[in-house]
């Protein structure tokens, strides 16, 4: 489901004027305002226009997982259909019609990201699949400061930690074999 409110708080986090965005999306203040508080639902080029702007994507305002492919192409509808050997029928109703015409709508028009999440969910791919970004998205840090090079130091952290845990399981083993090997002893010295 669709979340505007994601928008806000990108606006917040980043420090950007709601003007900006607005502008940049070539939407009226109140449209944004309205796709904000979830009273309007953004059509696709809207969605990708706000995503490019903020750099992010598509899948954020959905809560999904980030994928890294933006300009709208239906026709991978088309070919998802083919590659998953489902019929179009079976799309459409999932969708909740049965008229042809809107899957026609749907790959060569300019469908709202509510029907749009839907074909995604159907088909259990990213949001981001129905664009051809000319820039991908760039993870920026988030508001605690992780990045990039932090998530890699605490793989680090984490693959020395489990060398270590190896090797004190190692030390552990072989001084278990060691005291049983002391009983067998002791006890072959005792029946002896």
């Amino acid at each position: 489901m669709f979340k505007g409110y994601i928008i806000e708080q990108l606006i917040r986090e980043r420090k950007i004027k709601k003007a900006d965005v607005y502008r940049y999306a070539d939407i009226q203040k109140a449209t944004l305002d309205n796709i904000i508080k979830g009273t309007n639902v953004p059509n696709c080029n809207t969605l990708e226009k706000i995503a490019d702007f903020f750099n992010v994507s598509i899948d954020i305002f959905f809560e999904r997982e980030k994928n890294d492919n933006t300009m709208y192409n239906g026709n991978v509808i088309k070919q998802l259909l083919l590659d998953k050997k489902v019929t179009n029928k079976e799309l459409l109703r999932y969708l909740g019609t049965e008229a042809n015409a809107s899957l026609a709508q749907i790959v060569n028009g300019n469908p709202t990201v509510k029907r749009l999440e839907k074909v995604a969910d159907f088909f259990g791919v990213s949001m981001d699949v129905f664009f051809e970004r000319e820039k991908p998205f760039k993870a920026y840090p988030s508001a605690h400061g992780d990045n990039e090079q932090q998530y890699k130091e605490k793989i680090e952290l984490l693959e020395r930690l489990l060398e270590e845990k190896d090797k004190r399981i190692l030390l552990l083993e072989q001084m278990n074999q060691l005291v049983n090997s002391a009983e067998s002893r002791t006890d072959l010295g005792q029946t002896i």
